[in-house]
């Protein structure tokens, strides 16, 4: 068993037993050497005492750190897994969000794509009704030309009713261009206003057909109406009427 220094220091402070007299009796020294012995052994008992205290103490609070120490390690294991956990899902989200991400941008470049080629579809299309418009015009000249010369012909009168002829030719024709005129104005406000653009109109033996555009909101609907020529004057109502659109894949595509 160890003993600390201060035993030691206490022992080293113990007194000395006196010595034997020369002129002491036996009796004397004798009981003076048990008595120091009996402080000795009081003394040694008490510093085995405090060793036993101070090393219960020191198990004590080896004990309580050591259980301290796994609670702690207890705490931040869990902590890390904690984390650990936290950081998987926020990896895990990151990743949704960016394939989340691909997806709209492959999504935005399918729309751009769409978007181009129907901006190209509609300048396509607007060249074509500029172009209709123009074709419109110039057979309306044509027609109000062709109607003026059929005027100017049937109004002339042989002989005496030539006198004042070229007048009223004149007149005629004015009026016939007018009306012609007038006519056309009324066609290019009905098609403004309907979007229905008649682009040319045959005549068969069996029927008059009309290539007509129809513009819209929706689009352009290109298509052929044909009428029986069984009608009678202007009485459409009992006329025979054949549908006929006319689709162009590269145009007309769902």
């Amino acid at each position: 068993m160890e003993v600390d220094s201060e035993g030691h220091d206490q022992f080293e402070n113990l007194p000395s037993p006196p010595r034997a007299s020369q002129y002491g009796t036996g009796a004397t020294v004798s009981s003076d050497t048990d008595a120091s012995g009996v402080k000795l052994r009081r003394r040694l008992g008490d510093l085995v005492a405090k060793y036993e205290g101070l090393e219960l103490k020191y198990r004590d609070l080896r004990e309580i750190g050591i259980k301290t120490a796994e609670q702690n390690f207890d705490v931040l294991k869990e902590q890390s897994e904690e984390r650990a956990r936290t950081a998987s899902e926020l990896i895990s989200n990151l990743k949704a969000d960016l394939a989340t991400q691909r997806s709209l941008a492959k999504e935005g470049e399918q729309t751009k794509k769409r978007l181009l080629d129907t901006e190209a579809r509609v300048a396509e299309l607007t060249k074509l009704l500029a172009d209709a418009k123009q074709e419109a015009k110039t057979l309306c000249n044509k027609l109000a030309q062709s109607r003026s010369a059929e005027v100017a012909v049937t109004s002339r009168v042989p002989g005496s009713a030539v006198k004042g002829g070229a007048a009223a030719a004149r007149a005629i024709a004015t009026a016939s261009s007018d009306a012609v005129q007038a006519a056309q104005l009324k066609e290019d406000l009905y098609g403004d206003l309907t979007g229905l653009i008649v682009r040319l109109v045959r005549r068969d033996p069996a029927a008059q057909v009309f290539d007509c555009i129809q513009t819209g909101r929706n689009g352009t609907l290109h298509f052929k109406l044909e009428v029986e020529k069984e009608v009678t004057g202007d009485n459409y109502e009992e006329a025979h009427f054949t549908y006929k659109p006319q689709l162009d894949p590269s145009r007309d595509r769902n």
